[in-house]
């Protein structure tokens, strides 16, 4: 077995680490690979969701940063709230 692209393949067997399109493709593996093996594990690529990548949103700790740039640069914004203020 060689290494596998989980690019497209956002779902994987915790078993065999098998990529698949769906959470019901990898418990159909599950059942039919794995059948002695109870409590499987089934994993999700951080990121990827119902087939959209929230990646390009930023994290409340980098909103938080940028928020403590803008304030002690006595800019506006609308992020303050993160700070406490």
């Amino acid at each position: 077995m060689g290494k596998k692209s989980h690019k497209s393949a956002p779902w994987m067997c915790g078993q065999c680490k098998q990529g698949f399109e769906s959470e019901r493709s990898v418990r159909d593996h599950i059942k039919n690979a794995h059948p002695l093996i109870h409590q499987c594990g089934i994993f999700r690529l951080h990121g990827k969701q119902n087939g959209k990548d929230y990646d390009d949103e930023p994290s409340f700790a980098d909103r938080a940063i940028e928020a403590r740039i803008a304030m002690m640069s006595g800019l506006p914004t609308d992020d303050a709230w993160l700070l406490g203020e």
